[in-house]
C-alpha cells in the first residue's frame, strides 16, 4: 500500500494512469465526509485515460492515520504537502463536499498548485446552530459506542443519497453502513469537527480563487442544499454551476455519467493550462 506523509499523519494514496503531455496537470481527487477514495470509482477510469489520476483518503478516513484535532485550512495544508511531496506539479483538483471545501482552500492558499477546480455538492458557508448541535451529538455517539448500522441507515443515508438511489441502488447503503463501521472512531470524530461543527464561513475568501472552476449539485442533495452551490459559484468569478436531477450528496457516486458528462470536458479543456 502507498502511502504519503503530511501534516496530519500519513495518507493512503492510489496513483493511476500517466501525463499524456509534459507539463499536463494531475487530477487530485478529494472525497466527502464518511466516504474515502473509492467513492471516486466512477471517474477514476475516464480520468486515468486523459492523465495522472492521484485519488487519497483524508485524514481518518479509509487506510489514512488518526489525524490530530485539525481545522480546514490546515487540512489544506496538509493536502499541499502531499501534492509537494508526491510530486504532482500543478494539480486540477475534483473534490466532493469536504473535498471540495479543500479544494476551494488550496486555490487561494496556493494558487501557483491549481489549475482548475471542480466542486461537488459542497458549502463554504459556517454551519447553522442546528446542525452543529446535532453533530455534536453524533460525535458523541460515535466517541462512545461507534456509529450503529441502524443510525447510519435512518439518520446518515438520506443525507448522503436521494431518494431515487435509495430506492434503486440500497447496495451503496450496505456499502456506506460498512464503511463507516470500519473508519476510526476518533478520526472520524475529528474529521467531523473540522468539516461540520468547527467550520468558519469561507464565501469572501472565495473571491481569491483565480482557477477555472466548474460547480456541480445534486438536486435532490439535503447534506447541502442546491443554494451552498450556487453561492460558491457566485463569489468565484467565471464559475460554471452544473445540476445534477434526481441524485442527492454524493453526486459521483449515485450518477457517475451525469456527472461524468460535465467534469470531463471541463477538465480536457484545462488540463495544459500554464497560466498561474
Amino acid at each position: 500500500m502507498a502511502y504519503v506523509a503530511t501534516r496530519l499523519g500519513r495518507w493512503f494514496y492510489e496513483d493511476r494512469g500517466a501525463p499524456q503531455r509534459e507539463g499536463d496537470a494531475t487530477f487530485l481527487l478529494l472525497h466527502s465526509l464518511l466516504c474515502d477514495g473509492g467513492m471516486w470509482r466512477g471517474q477514476v477510469g475516464p480520468l486515468a485515460a486523459l492523465g495522472r489520476v492521484v485519488v487519497v483518503d483524508g485524514p481518518g478516513h479509509g487506510k489514512s492515520d488518526v489525524p490530530p484535532p485539525f481545522t480546514l485550512d490546515e487540512n489544506a495544508r496538509a493536502v499541499a504537502d502531499a501534492v509537494d511531496r508526491l510530486g504532482l506539479g500543478r494539480v486540477i483538483v475534483l473534490g466532493l463536499s469536504w473535498g471540495g471545501m479543500l479544494g476551494t482552500r488550496l486555490a487561494y492558499m496556493y494558487p501557483e498548485k491549481v489549475a482548475a477546480l471542480v466542486v461537488l455538492d459542497s458549502s463554504a458557508d459556517a454551519p447553522p446552530l442546528r446542525e452543529r448541535l446535532e453533530y455534536r451529538l453524533l460525535c458523541a455517539v460515535a466517541r462512545r459506542v461507534g456509529l450503529p448500522p441502524a443510525l447510519i441507515r435512518k439518520k446518515i443515508a438520506p443525507l448522503m443519497f436521494g431518494p431515487r438511489t435509495l430506492r434503486s441502488r440500497p447496495e451503496l447503503v450496505d456499502e456506506l453502513v460498512r464503511s463507516v463501521g470500519g473508519f476510526s472512531r476518533e478520526g472520524l470524530v475529528r474529521a467531523t469537527y473540522a468539516v461540520s461543527i468547527d467550520r468558519p464561513s469561507n464565501l469572501e475568501r472565495l473571491r481569491g480563487v483565480r482557477a477555472p472552476t466548474l460547480v456541480g449539485y445534486g438536486e435532490a442533495d439535503l447534506a447541502t442544499p442546491a443554494h451552498h452551490s450556487r453561492r460558491i459559484a457566485t463569489r468565484i468569478e467565471g464559475a460554471t454551476l452544473v445540476p445534477f436531477a434526481g441524485v442527492g450528496h454524493l453526486s459521483a457516486l449515485e450518477d457517475p455519467e451525469s456527472v461524468n458528462a460535465a467534469i470531463l470536458p471541463f477538465v480536457k479543456e484545462h488540463l495544459g493550462r500554464r497560466d498561474a
